[in-house]
């Protein structure tokens, strides 16, 4: 499984590539968003937050999200995932309900994927 840790930056190209290995429109990643880590790849977003978490990122600091590439750059996130349902943090639903969060992985993705 082709999944990598993107602590610079890895132009939108690379992240097709990396995303082909499951899906031709998108790629799955999960983000450190206190750490400011990226890990793009895999079939599930626990692929990348297993990556990440194996990297030293705390799991209470990882959300899932997807890079959609036929979308314009500012509609290309999406803040589903799986891994999002954290009930001890106030979100019970696969979407992201907090705009802090989704602002700050916006931040972090659109700094690191060009």
């Amino acid at each position: 499984m082709n999944i990598k840790i993107i602590k610079d930056t890895i132009s939108i190209d690379e992240a097709k590539e990396i995303g082909k290995e499951f899906y031709d429109d998108m790629v799955k990643g999960a983000i450190d968003i206190a750490n400011g880590v990226v890990a793009l790849g895999g079939e599930y977003h626990i692929d990348a937050a297993t990556v990440l978490t194996d990297a030293g990122s705390s799991a209470v600091n990882i959300w899932g999200f997807n890079i959609v590439f036929n979308k314009p750059k500012e509609e290309r996130l999406e803040y589903t995932a799986l891994i999002n349902i954290k009930p001890s943090l106030g979100n019970r639903e696969m979407y992201i309900q907090d705009d802090k969060i989704r602002q700050r992985i916006k931040e972090i993705v659109d700094a690191k994927v060009i």
